[in-house]
């Protein structure tokens, strides 16, 4: 079990939150700030888009299959970008300092 989470939950959210850092760090143009969320959403509709035309089982509800991939990892994937942008803002953002107390 732990396998599966760091496969399906962990590795997403350490490789979206790497992406968004660096691509908020690095460059010096703003519009590359928008490719790691650009990118999830593209895995997301992407997967879901494959694993609907590779339907084939009547068995297995299709709702608990769209669940678990790709929106497992797609989730941990769009909270790694919104946690490397929280955490490049902490960083890198002007701090403010009240010298008046």
């Amino acid at each position: 079990m732990p396998i599966v989470i760091g496969i399906f939950f962990l590795l997403p959210l350490f490789f979206g939150a790497l992406a968004e850092y660096l691509c908020c760090r690095l460059p010096r143009r703003r519009f590359w700030r928008f490719l790691p969320p650009v990118i999830a959403v593209v895995f997301l509709i992407v997967a879901v888009w494959i694993r609907i035309q590779n339907w084939e089982s009547k068995d297995v509800s299709p709702l608990t299959q769209l669940i678990i991939f790709p929106g497992v990892p797609a989730v941990a994937l769009l909270l790694g970008v919104y946690l490397g942008w929280r955490f490049w803002k902490y960083l890198w953002s002007p701090k403010i300092i009240d010298d008046l107390r």
